[in-house]
């Protein structure tokens, strides 16, 4: 391999930890983390093998969460999450980074290279964590891995709720959604309605009370949205 890995008992306890994966192949672990500047077996071929397994994952964990968003939405999600930046940045926040095997390399001589090692080191490590697995369980640890990404409330190119609903409904060519207003009682400056929201898909009526049609529309269209994900 080259330079021999002094401490690489504690590198194996800090995979261990980060990925809660404990490599069966020590030659995979080492080649997963070794810069060129230490050895033609280095992570390079591995990262390539690891970009493809991280956006197959992404992709399809995408698609199985969002149902709501159309292929372009979901493009650009998905290439907001993979993106070089996204990527260094969690491998950073991780200390993935920390598992670098280098030589006269100087991360801090440019953002560019900084940025770069880091995304490259967190691919090498999936592409080396899937070949000493499998598809599968290499899919759960890097679903942990990205949870705060893949759950975050703010979607790139998201639509409303009731925009969203519509355009699923059209999508599998089934009825639009129907919404029926019911004014509560209520005090005349402080108004109450129950909107009530019957789609095909789901079998009983969903509802919610709002001060406002508009916003009790777009709030139960929600509801049904997340319902439809729950169930997939």
């Amino acid at each position: 391999m080259g330079k021999e890995i002094k401490d690489l008992d504690n590198k194996k306890l800090l995979i261990k930890k980060i990925f809660n994966y404990k490599f069966k192949s020590e030659k995979l672990l080492i080649e997963s983390i070794t810069h060129k500047s230490i050895s033609v077996n280095n992570y390079e071929r591995l990262e390539f093998l690891g970009d493809s397994v991280l956006q197959l994952i992404i992709t399809e964990s995408l698609y199985e969460k969002h149902i709501e968003l159309d292929e372009g939405a979901l493009s650009r999600e998905k290439q907001s999450l993979v993106s070089r930046k996204s990527l260094a940045k969690l491998s950073i926040d991780l200390g993935i980074n920390k598992l670098l095997e280098a030589t006269n390399l100087n991360l801090n001589s440019t953002k560019s290279l900084k940025i770069s090692i880091a995304a490259n080191l967190l691919e090498s490590i999936i592409g080396a964590i899937f070949l000493d697995s499998n598809y599968e369980n290499c899919k759960k640890i890097v679903t942990k891995l990205f949870y705060n990404l893949l759950n975050k409330k703010e979607i790139i190119g998201k639509k409303d709720s009731k925009t969203l609903l519509q355009e699923y409904m059209q999508s599998k060519k089934l009825p639009i959604p129907k919404y029926k207003t019911i004014r509560l009682e209520s005090p005349s400056h402080s108004p109450k309605f129950r909107i009530i929201c019957k789609v095909s898909v789901i079998k009983k009526e969903q509802s919610c009370v709002s001060s406002t049609v508009q916003d009790g529309q777009q709030r139960v269209s929600r509801l049904i949205l997340e319902k439809l994900v729950s169930e997939k």
